[in-house]
């Protein structure tokens, strides 16, 4: 492989399913190839936390064997996107001496105070998982974007971080043991940050936004202003609950239920004509029970609403209730509801609009499956950091081939 190329593994670790993306990225040309996509359903995972970690190592084994089949290359480098009420939200500061006699600031500088972070007193049982500088302060000049170069005795930084309980980071850690990838050096990604980070324009964020991500077992929001992450939230209802309603509902199995939302679902019930009805022998043998697609979207709509009003909390948590310029923006499996879009709109009283990759259709060779959106979004992030010349800490893996060592493993997992 062209030294100038990188062939990239991102993973989205989610509760219904999990995604796998394998991309080569070609600098020069500033393109992404996608060279296999695979979605599979999720096993050892709920609500976005690893309850059963051979389980879930089964699974990421299986699906790398399948992408082995696409490319008899090395992979490079591996993201990994997890979720899930283990995450939090801090803001935190750390402080140094500058250390050039002329107290001119360097890009050492810049490195010691965001290492300093880490050494700040945190949460029991909880690890930092992503650090976001919002902006540093040389002596009482505060909201300096840039520093170096910048003269001053003390460098501050303002920053928020994303912490992991530490019991899920040590999951992850077991299932990268058991397929023989070391952890040094690996990359954990918070995936409502990612992709809100990649779906959304900086001007939308300096304005103030919400990314809203209506996964099948949670619901999780990022809010933005100043172009600043300021609000990060898991609520723990997601699309599988209005499934789970329907089911109760209608007196049905649950994979009856959800072919029943996916074909028939609306979230508006005024949408929907009373006279027109689901004939459930379509989807349960024997059953002759004929029910109203009315009857259906009042379901459907009494859940949305409910998780829409958990959202809207927090957004009060932080006065930003109707208080966001530039909106929402939605995606994830539940909002593919029709009419879902008009109904966030009318329960949080402000712009909605349904995300999409517009911005990136130079960049990447496929359309896009919204299934797909975050791990897709690791992709671009870490196109774009390391075209750049940003910094992206990433997930290395064994200098010899990856994929071979998984399948080594796959068979030894077997017998």
């Amino acid at each position: 492989m062209n030294q100038n190329n990188k062939l990239i593994l991102s993973l989205d670790l989610g509760s219904f399913s999990t995604k796998g993306i394998l991309a080569e990225m070609f600098f020069q040309k500033k393109t992404i190839e996608v060279i296999k996509s695979i979605e599979t359903k999720s096993t050892g995972i709920r609500k976005g936390i690893i309850f059963d970690v051979e389980n879930v190592a089964d699974l990421l084994s299986s699906l790398l064997s399948q992408m082995e089949e696409s490319s008899k290359k090395e992979i490079d480098q591996i993201i990994v996107l997890i979720g899930g009420p283990c995450l939090e939200i801090r803001n935190v500061k750390s402080s140094i001496i500058v250390s050039r006699p002329d107290e001119e600031i360097t890009e050492a500088d810049i490195k010691r105070v965001n290492e300093a972070i880490y050494t700040l007193p945190i949460p029991q049982n909880r690890s930092i998982l992503n650090l976001l500088p919002k902006n540093y302060i040389i002596d009482d000049l505060d909201e300096v974007k840039d520093p170096v170069q910048m003269k001053g005795s003390r460098l501050a930084l303002q920053a928020t971080v994303i912490d992991i309980f530490n019991q899920e980071k040590n999951n992850l850690n077991k299932v990268f043991n058991i397929l023989g990838i070391p952890q040094t050096q690996s990359l954990l990604w918070s995936n409502i940050l990612i992709s809100s980070k990649v779906l959304i324009s900086q001007r939308d964020r300096e304005q103030g936004v919400c990314a809203i991500d209506f996964g099948a077992e949670t619901t999780s929001l990022a809010i933005y202003e100043d172009d600043n992450l300021i609000h990060l939230a898991i609520i723990p209802l997601g699309s599988q609950n209005i499934t789970n309603d329907i089911a109760n509902s209608l007196r049905i199995h649950f994979e009856s239920a959800e072919r029943i939302k996916v074909n028939y679902g609306c979230a508006l019930p005024s949408k929907v004509s009373k006279n027109e009805t689901i004939e459930l022998s379509q989807f349960v043998e024997g059953e002759e029970e004929v029910v109203t697609k009315k009857l259906v979207s009042e379901i459907i709509e009494a859940r949305l609403s409910e998780i829409l009003s958990f959202v809207n909390n927090e957004l009060k948590k932080i006065g930003k209730a109707s208080k966001l310029p530039a909106g929402a923006v939605i995606y994830g499996n539940g909002s593919a509801i029709p009419y879902f879009k008009e109904l966030v709109k009318k329960e949080l009283k402000m712009s909605v609009r349904k995300a999409n990759y517009d911005d990136y259709k130079n960049i990447i060779n496929v359309d896009l499956p919204f299934q797909f959106l975050p791990a897709y979004s690791a992709l671009i992030e870490y196109f774009l950091e390391n075209r750049e010349g940003g910094t992206f800490l990433t997930f290395r893996l064994n200098p010899q081939n990856f994929l071979s060592s998984i399948k080594k493993f796959f068979e030894n997992f077997r017998t």
